[in-house]
């Protein structure tokens, strides 16, 4: 792998394993890019959904700063050894993978006498925080279930109705394969985190990625958090909500512009 170029850390998104970055990820291997996927603490496929059960009950009570360290975890190694770092999102991924900023963008470390660093931050069909002292929706409130969603006691159970949604531009075998990279289950408090970092405090190159037949983050949508997020470059890739199963060589294009630019 080439030192010269940066780290690529790729956020999965909500309910999402890493093999879904995969194929993605092995282009980017190829070109010489590291890459890590850190795999989330927020969602996991249950062996039981009885409420009653350790496993659960742990699973309830992870949050989005549970996510922020695990990124951490995974990124500093490679920041202390003066490694330039790019952090994309995906969906969900883009709320931890914003927060993992704090402190780690190339001038903040090297004002604490560190090395390396975050040189660039990017959203695949993902969120922005536009509002201090609020979750992603602007309010205070829980997370509300999705249509495809079933709620039991802290945690979001995801329903096979999310496969056409998810995966709308993929043939349906295919979609029966990527369905098994799903993660069954994710806690609620993940989803409605109040965050007093916002999207347009970060001070580093910011884009977003559009996904132009998304049918879980509507087009419009993500027009929306863009803007809201002030970001400084919109890509648009005529896909549905998972890229980097549809269209993982543009995508994993679209990467390397944002990583070297």
């Amino acid at each position: 792998m080439s030192r010269t170029k940066p780290v690529i850390a790729i956020v999965p998104g909500g309910f999402c394993s890493p093999g879904v970055y995969a194929r993605v990820a092995d282009i980017l291997q190829n070109d010489g890019f590291e890459v890590i996927v850190p795999r989330l603490k927020v969602t996991e496929s249950l062996s039981s959904k009885d409420p009653a059960t350790q496993e659960f009950q742990e699973l309830a009570n992870k949050d989005l700063p549970d996510d922020v360290q695990t990124i951490l975890a995974d990124l500093t190694a490679w920041l202390d050894q003066g490694r330039k770092a790019v952090i994309v999102g995906h969906s969900y991924g883009s709320l931890p993978a914003l927060l993992a900023t704090q402190g780690q963008t190339v001038e903040e470390r090297s004002a604490k006498g560190l090395p390396g660093g975050i040189t660039a931050y990017a959203v695949v069909a993902g969120f922005a925080y536009g509002t201090r002292g609020r979750n992603v929706r602007g309010n205070l409130e829980d997370a509300p279930a999705l249509s495809y969603f079933v709620h039991e006691e802290g945690i979001f159970h995801i329903q096979t109705a999310a496969k056409p949604l998810f995966f709308s531009d993929l043939p349906s075998e295919e979609r029966d394969l990527a369905w098994t990279s799903v993660l069954g289950s994710q806690s609620r408090k993940s989803l409605g985190y109040v965050s007093e970092f916002i999207t347009t405090d970060l001070r580093i190159p910011k884009t977003y990625v559009l996904c132009e037949k998304d049918e879980v983050v509507p087009p419009a949508v993500q027009e929306r958090f863009a803007a809201m997020g002030e970001f400084d470059h919109v890509e648009k890739l005529p896909t549905g909500h998972f890229p980097f199963l549809s269209s993982p060589e543009k995508t994993a294009e679209i990467l390397r512009l944002i990583a070297t630019r």
